[in-house]
């Protein structure tokens, strides 16, 4: 066992993939600091290290391997947990690399403190149970490491069958917060000082369908505007088919919750989209983000991947000629990755890496298009920013977020970070916006 000196057992955590994970590692963290253990950033010595992977492609596992070999390099007598969807997904393959002490799974994450202080192990120690009862919430997250920013998962798991996606198997089926909990968390952030609050989740959308009630995520929406928290939130992701006439109602007339959204459109070519197993078809895609689009000075971004099997030419065209057509603000671009276990994995019709990369330039090329594009619209215009704890590295510039997620930076004092400062949006490049301070809030 490690032997154990109040405030002097250090303790490292690396995170890959989604702000789920990254709240988990904040819960983490908080679980750790109430045992009188010490937070200390990679890669600094540290008597245990935990990994926090993701396994969404095999790029992740690849990189998630990377980085436990790193670990265990830089920290040779460290204890190394390895927890998240890769070690809930593969807990063998993990297992064999060498120098791992502890495999646990999403459901364990809660025991991490126990294992920690068992110490280094002799072989690797497995711990990854399946989801008997949906995504567990036992492990919750009240801050987010000194950002100005907080997630609030609200939402775990997933029933839907995406057919590249191995992330069901990873994480349990979908599973909600009860409403007074999340009423209680938000308050509980809101003390602690954060400014801005991302409502997230595997499946948000999916918020409320367990709970047996008529609770979905306007639910929350409206207890947001009807409480007039002294912050913002944020919505992180949301399918398209979720976006409701309801939902764009309060978005309209929201105080609170920031005008944006992020939609996961994948394919704007409907064969594609049904062999990716999506709910919805191009049409229906338009129809939301066009209704999404009377949102006053909304920015939608959307996710889409470039060369997913069966997409030839034509159907990559027909993506391209939507998403260009589309008041869609920003791309965020991802090349196929084949994800074993997935059926999308050995599909017929594997589209050539050389044509998956051209089709992912082209399609930064348009993202490039669509942001500035965007920005030219806000010239003269001011904006609510929250300022980050930190300067921008290449400029020494204040940086931060516009409610509608355009980046800014600008010049000022360092008494404005974290807070919410009204800015006067003067000019813009392909990284964001500048601006000039016209007043605090």
């Amino acid at each position: 066992m490690l032997a154990e000196r109040k405030g002097h057992l250090r303790v490292s955590i690396q995170t890959l993939g989604c702000k789920s994970n990254q709240y988990d590692s904040s819960a983490l963290e908080e679980a750790l600091r109430g045992a009188d253990l010490e937070i200390v950033p990679f890669p600094e010595a540290a008597d245990a290290c935990i990994i926090n992977t993701c396994t969404v492609t095999g790029k992740t596992d690849y990189q998630s391997r990377q980085l436990i070999r790193r670990v265990r390099k830089i920290n040779p007598d460290a204890v190394v947990i390895v927890t998240g969807c890769y070690a809930q997904v593969s807990p063998e393959e993990v297992s064999r690399i060498e120098g791992v002490d502890f495999v646990v799974g999403n459901p364990e994450k809660d025991r991490i403190v126990e294992f920690l202080r068992s110490g280094r192990q002799s072989s690797t120690r497995t711990v990854v149970s399946g989801f008997s009862s949906g995504a567990p919430f036992t492990l919750r997250a009240h801050g987010s490491g000194g950002r100005t920013r907080a997630n609030l998962k609200v939402q775990e798991g997933c029933n839907r069958a995406c057919s590249y996606c191995i992330i069901p198997k990873a994480r349990g089926s979908s599973k909600s917060l009860p409403l007074p909990e999340v009423r209680k968390e938000i308050e509980t952030l809101i003390e602690n000082g954060y400014r801005e609050i991302i409502l997230t989740g595997i499946h948000l959308g999916a918020y409320g369908n367990d709970l047996g009630e008529r609770t979905d995520l306007t639910s929350i929406l409206r207890l947001i505007e009807n409480e007039d928290y002294p912050c913002r939130f944020r919505i992180s992701s949301l399918d398209p088919d979720e976006v409701t006439g309801e939902l764009i109602d309060i978005l309209k007339g929201a105080k609170r919750v920031c005008n944006h959204l992020h939609l996961p459109l994948q394919s704007g070519d409907d064969a594609v989209i049904r062999g990716m197993r999506r709910p919805y078809t191009a049409g229906e895609f338009a129809e939301k983000v066009r209704l999404a689009s009377m949102v006053k000075e909304i920015s939608i971004g959307v996710d889409v991947i470039a060369g997913f099997p069966g997409e030839g030419e034509r159907e990559f065209e027909n993506t391209f000629s939507l998403l260009r057509d589309l008041p869609v603000s920003y791309l965020h671009i991802f090349p196929f990755s084949k994800r074993k276990g997935t059926p999308a994995a050995v599909a017929p019709g594997q589209v050539d890496p050389k044509a998956i990369r051209a089709r992912c330039e082209k399609l930064k090329e348009l993202d490039t298009l669509k942001r500035l594009e965007f920005y030219r619209a806000f010239i003269d215009k001011t904006a609510e920013v929250l300022v980050e704890g930190s300067r921008d590295k290449n400029t020494n510039l204040l940086k931060g977020r516009a409610r509608n997620y355009i980046p800014v930076a600008f010049q000022g004092d360092d008494r404005l970070k974290n807070t919410l400062t009204r800015v006067a949006l003067s000019g813009y490049n392909e990284s964001g916006m500048d601006a000039m301070i016209s007043g605090g809030m």
